[in-house]
C-alpha cells in the first residue's frame, strides 16, 4: 500500500476529459447561478461521470452518518452482473478507520492481493470485492464529510499521481458544494416539512372528525415521504398489543397481520420505551429482519414515530418502504414526527376520537352486520362462544332480556360461518299472528286458505344453504312448533295446504327473552323441541351486570348519532357518564341507545350534559356536584370548578343570578357567534324565581340552551326549558322592558361590578331605586 504513486503518462485527451468534467462540476456548483441544487441529483450525477470518465468498475460515494456510520449512498456501476452495494451500510466505524488511516491524504491500492493489508481496510476490500482501490476523502474544515472510492474489480491498476490529484480536486470542490447545497437544501426542506405540517393541521381542524381524516394524513405523509405502506399503530389499554389500524399504500395488501404482541419484537418495545422515531432496517439483524417480514409484509425499511398524549404512548405512526435501495433522510423523519406530533395533539383534543380509534382496535378480528361494543369479559365470553360456534350447522339458542344485543350475536355467527355468503333471513316471531307466522315459516300453496290465490315461498325455502334467525322462539304455536320439530329433526317440512315434502338445509339460530324451560313446565312450549334448540345455548348477560360495557356504547353511540344528526357533539361530561353507569337500564343496550339519540338532538353545546339525559335517568340525581366535561379544556374545567366551589348556593344568594346570567350570556353570544343578546323581562323573572338545584352549572347550561336556539336580539321564554316556562310570573315583570347587557372586562374588582351594576340599572329603571333595588336584589339604601 502506498499514499502516492510514481508518475506516469496519461494521454492529452485524457487529461483534456478530465479537466472539462471538472470545470463542469464547479459550474454546477457555482452559487452565483441563482439556481436550486438539488443535493441528491447532484452526487448522483458526479458518481456517474466520475466512474465513466475514469473507466473503472465502481465509483462509490460513502456519506458519512452525523452518528459517523459509513454508507454508500451513490453508486456508478460499468457493468450490471458486478453485484450492487447501493445503500450498504459499511460495518466499521469511522472513528475507528481514522485511528489506523490517515483519511486526510488520498489512499491508493494498486493490487489488494500483493498487499498485508490492515484488517480494516482488508474488511472494505472484501466487501466491496475489488482488486484495486482508490479512496479519496471528502473534507472541509477538519471534518471528513465523507469518501469517493474508485475500484477495479477483475484486475489491478496503477494509480497515477495525475489520477489522484484529479479526484482530490474534484473532492474539494464537492465538499465545498455539499456544504453550500446541504444548508440550502435544509432551509428549502425545513420550508417543505412547515408547509406540509400547516396542510395537515388545516386538514384535521377542517373535518373536526379525526376518525374521518387519518387515512387523509396517512395518504399525505406516504405522498411527502414516498413510502410504500403506512398506517395508525394503536396500543391497547394494557399497552401489550398493538394493532395496526388505517393501513393505507400501494403495499397495503402486504400487511396480513392486524395485530401484534411487543413482547415477540424489542424493537417495538424500544421504540415505546425511549419515546422516539425508531428507524429498521433489514440489514440490522434477526429481529429486525423478523419484524419487517414477518408484521411489515417483507418491507425493507421501516420508520415508526410513537403517537404521545399527554407523555403517553397511545400508539405510533408507521411507515414502511419494500424497495431495497429504499432510504429516510433526517428530514424526513422530522416531518413524519411533526405529522405523529399533530395526530397527537387532535387526539388530546377529542378525546372521544381516541377512545373510539382504541375501541376499534379493541373489537377488531370478528365480522358481523353491526359491531358488538364491549370490552367486560361477559360479553367478551359470549363472543367468544359465537365465534367457536359458529362454523358448524349446530343450533344456537341465544338467551337473554329483550335488548342486550341477541341479533348482533346472531349476526356475528352467520357472517363467521362457511354460510356467510348464503341467505340470512331473520323472522320475529312474536311480531305476527299465529295464522300468519306458519304461512311465513313454511309458505302456503294456492288455494290453501280464503286470498290464497297463488303459492307462496315460506323462510326456510328462502333460507336454504345459509341461515334462519327466529327471534322470540317462545311466541310459537303448538303446531308451528310440530312443524319446527320436524325440521330439525329432518330437514323436511310441507307447505301449508300441500302434500310435498320439501328438503332444506337451513341453519337455526334462535332467541328469546323468555325462560324457555318454565314455559314446558306451564305447557306452552314443547320439551322435544326445546331440547333440540338447547343444543348450544348462549347467555346474554344484561347491562346492569356489565356496566363496564356502558361507557364504550355510550362513545358508540355518540359517534352514531353525531354523523346522523350532523350536529358537532364531542362528548359527554363526567356527571352524566356517571349517571348512565349507575343506572339499570331495564331496555338494555336499545334504552341506552335511544337516550343517547336524544340526549346528541337535545344537547345545545358540545358536551351533553345531565339535563340533556332522559328523566328516568336524572331522578334522585340531585346534582350538586360539579361537572368536568371529557373532551373540554382543562382550564375551563378548573374555572368552574373553582367558580362553583367559591360561590354559594344560588338559592341563598339570589341577587348572583343577575350578573351571573349575563356573564353566561356574553360567553356563549361569543361561541355561537351570535350578535348582541339581552334578556327579557319576563325570562329574568323565572331565572329569579327558579331553585337551581343544580347549581350554577345548570344554570350556564339553560343560558347557554337558550342562546343555541334563539334567532332574534332578545332570549325569550320559548329559548328556555319548559320547567322554567311554565313558573308563574308576577305582573311588574311583565312590564319590565328588556334589561340591557353590562360588558364588565374580565379582572374588574368586585367593588367596581357592583359599582357598574347599580349605575346602569338606575339608567335602565329611569332613576327609580325602589325598582333598582328589586331588580338587584339588594337594600334601598345600597
Amino acid at each position: 500500500m502506498s499514499q502516492v504513486v510514481e508518475t506516469g503518462g496519461l494521454t492529452l485527451e485524457k487529461r483534456l476529459r478530465m479537466y472539462q468534467a471538472r470545470d463542469a462540476i464547479i459550474d454546477r456548483l457555482n452559487p452565483e447561478a441563482g439556481q436550486l441544487i438539488d443535493l441528491d441529483k447532484f452526487l448522483k450525477a458526479a458518481t456517474d461521470e466520475l466512474g465513466k470518465l475514469m473507466e473503472v468498475d465502481r465509483c462509490h460515494l460513502v456519506a458519512r452518518s452525523q452518528a459517523g456510520e459509513l454508507r454508500i449512498e451513490y453508486e456508478y456501476r460499468a457493468d450490471p452482473d458486478i453485484p450492487s452495494m447501493l445503500g450498504m451500510k459499511i460495518p466499521v466505524e469511522l472513528s475507528a478507520l481514522e485511528g489506523r488511516v490517515d483519511l486526510t491524504r488520498p489512499i491508493a491500492i494498486d493490487d489488494t492481493a500483493s498487499l498485508r493489508l490492515d484488517p480494516v481496510l482488508a474488511r472494505i476490500v472484501e466487501l466491496t470485492q475489488t482488486r484495486s482501490l482508490l479512496i479519496v476523502p471528502v473534507v472541509r474544515k477538519s471534518e471528513v464529510l465523507g469518501l469517493i472510492g474508485l475500484h477495479h474489480c477483475r484486475r489491478p491498476h496503477r494509480w497515477l499521481p495525475e489520477e489522484i490529484g484529479f479526484i482530490e480536486s474534484i473532492a474539494r470542490q464537492v465538499a465545498i458544494g455539499y456544504e453550500y447545497t446541504r444548508l440550502y437544501m435544509e432551509k428549502e426542506k425545513e420550508a417543505t416539512i412547515t408547509r406540509a405540517l400547516l396542510e395537515i393541521a388545516n386538514e384535521i381542524n377542517r373535518s373536526g372528525d379525526l376518525l374521518e381524516v387519518t387515512a387523509l394524513v396517512i395518504d399525505r405523509a406516504l405522498e411527502l415521504v414516498g413510502a410504500d405502506v403506512g398506517c395508525l399503530a394503536v396500543l391497547d389499554a394494557a399497552g401489550v398489543r398493538l394493532g395496526l389500524d388505517t393501513v393505507r399504500g400501494r403495499a397495503a395488501h402486504a400487511l396480513s397481520v392486524t395485530e401484534v404482541a411487543l413482547e415477540q419484537y424489542p424493537i417495538l418495545q424500544r421504540a415505546f420505551a425511549e419515546k422516539r422515531a425508531c428507524r429498521v432496517e433489514v440489514t440490522e439483524g434477526a429481529a429486525a429482519h423478523a419484524f419487517l417480514h414477518e408484521v411489515l409484509g417483507g418491507a425493507q425499511l421501516a420508520l415508526l414515530v410513537p403517537i404521545l398524549i399527554k407523555d403517553r404512548a397511545f400508539g405510533a405512526l408507521l411507515l414502511a418502504w419494500q424497495r431495497p435501495t429504499a432510504r429516510v433522510t433526517v428530514h424526513e423523519i422530522g416531518l413524519v414526527e411533526g405529522i405523529a406530533n399533530q395526530i397527537a395533539l387532535a387526539l388530546e383534543k377529542d378525546q372521544l376520537s381516541a377512545e373510539v380509534v382504541r375501541l376499534r382496535q379493541e373489537l377488531r378480528g370478528t365480522q358481523a352486520a353491526l359491531p358488538i361494543i364491549g370490552v367486560s369479559d361477559k360479553i367478551k365470553r359470549c363472543i367468544e362462544m359465537a365465534l367457536h360456534v359458529a362454523d358448524s350447522s349446530t343450533t344456537v339458542l341465544l338467551q337473554g332480556e329483550s335488548g342486550v344485543g341477541k341479533e348482533l350475536i346472531a349476526d356475528l355467527i352467520h357472517y363467521n360461518s362457511r354460510r356467510a355468503d348464503k341467505p340470512f333471513i331473520k323472522i320475529n316471531c312474536g311480531a305476527l299472528p299465529e295464522a300468519l307466522l306458519e304461512t311465513e315459516l313454511f309458505g302456503h300453496e294456492r288455494g290453501a286458505f280464503t286470498d290464497a290465490r297463488a303459492r307462496r315461498i315460506g323462510k326456510f325455502e328462502e333460507a336454504n344453504g345459509g341461515t334462519l334467525f327466529l327471534d322470540e322462539i317462545g311466541e310459537l304455536s303448538p303446531s308451528a312448533q310440530v312443524k319446527l320439530l320436524r325440521v330439525l329433526q329432518d330437514g323436511e317440512f310441507t307447505r301449508i295446504g300441500g302434500n310435498q315434502v320439501i328438503k332444506t338445509d337451513v341453519r337455526i339460530i334462535a332467541a328469546t327473552n323468555v325462560d324457555l324451560q318454565k314455559a314446558v313446565e306451564a305447557g306452552k312450549f314443547r320439551l322435544d323441541l326445546f331440547y333440540r334448540l338447547n343444543v348450544y345455548p348462549i347467555y346474554i348477560p344484561p347491562l346492569r351486570e356489565r356496566r363496564e360495557d356502558i361507557r364504550p356504547l355510550v362513545i358508540h353511540f355518540i359517534k352514531l348519532y353525531q354523523k346522523k344528526s350532523g350536529k358537532r357533539v364531542t362528548g359527554i361530561t363526567q356527571k352524566a357518564l356517571e349517571l348512565l353507569e349507575s343506572y339499570d337500564w331495564p331496555g338494555n343496550v336499545r334504552e341506552l341507545e335511544n337516550a343517547i339519540e336524544r340526549a346528541v338532538i337535545l344537547a345545545a353545546g358540545r358536551m351533553i350534559t345531565v339535563n340533556d339525559l332522559p328523566e328516568s335517568v336524572r331522578r334522585g340525581a340531585g346534582a350538586t356536584s360539579s361537572e368536568s366535561e371529557i373532551g373540554a379544556p382543562m382550564e375551563e374545567v378548573e374555572r368552574r370548578i373553582l367558580l362553583e366551589s367559591l360561590m354559594p348556593p344560588l338559592r341563598e344568594r339570589p341577587e348572583y343570578i343577575y350578573p351571573l346570567a349575563l356573564h353566561f350570556l356574553e360567553l356563549y353570544r361569543h361561541k355561537y357567534a351570535r350578535p348582541r343578546l339581552e334578556l327579557s323581562g319576563p325570562v329574568l323573572e323565572r331565572l329569579r324565581q327558579y331553585a337551581w338545584p343544580g347549581g350554577i352549572r345548570e344554570l350556564e347550561a339553560v343560558i347557554e340552551q337558550a342562546v343555541a336556539r334563539t334567532t332574534g336580539p332578545v332570549l325569550t321564554l320559548d329559548s328556555l326549558p319548559e320547567s322554567l316556562r311554565n313558573l308563574p310570573v308576577s305582573e311588574e315583570a311583565r312590564e319590565w322592558s328588556a334589561p340591557p347587557v353590562v360588558e364588565i372586562p374580565v379582572g374588574t374588582p368586585l367593588e367596581e361590578v357592583e359599582r357598574r351594576l347599580i349605575l346602569q340599572t338606575l339608567e335602565f329603571t329611569g332613576g327609580h331605586k325602589s325598582r333598582t333595588a328589586k331588580l338587584l336584589k339588594i337594600g334601598r339604601k345600597t
